[in-house]
């Protein structure tokens, strides 16, 4: 435990500190009454010189005005990409995909490869790839 009296920063009177080389103030009372001391120096000081401290940024909340400001403008650019953008280079769907799938059959038919001995005619399948022969007509 310390037993040299130490002088308090504020108001300068002596004190037997409680805890140990850290102390700089006698009380609570005088820390605060020297923070804000400081604080009111470095305001005074700043606007002296013209610079003065910017506020705080508050943060917006959220308004049905601004929902639909939001919505509209969303719904601007939709209609706008729509318009301008070119059939053909659109992204596919997978309706678009499905309905080309659909189209496709699977076996076509070979016309510059004779049919075989037993008369069935060559087609293409396009799933494995190959040349099968059928009877189809």
């Amino acid at each position: 435990m310390e037993t040299r009296l130490y002088c308090c920063d504020y108001c300068k009177k002596e004190f037997l500190p409680i805890r140990r080389k850290v102390q700089k103030f006698c009380s609570n009372s005088c820390r605060s009454k020297s923070h804000h001391q400081k604080t009111k120096v470095s305001k005074a000081l700043s606007t002296l010189k013209g610079v003065a401290k910017t506020e705080k940024t508050s943060i917006d909340k959220i308004s049905v005005a601004g929902v639909g400001n939001s919505a509209i403008g969303n719904l601007a650019i939709n209609l706008a990409e729509k318009l301008l953008t070119a059939e053909e280079n659109k992204p596919a769907t997978k309706k678009d995909i499905q309905s080309i799938t659909n189209k496709l059959k699977r076996y076509h038919l070979v016309k510059n490869i004779w049919p075989n001995s037993n008369g069935q005619r060559p087609y293409f399948d396009v799933e494995l790839r190959i040349v099968v022969y059928f009877d189809f007509k």
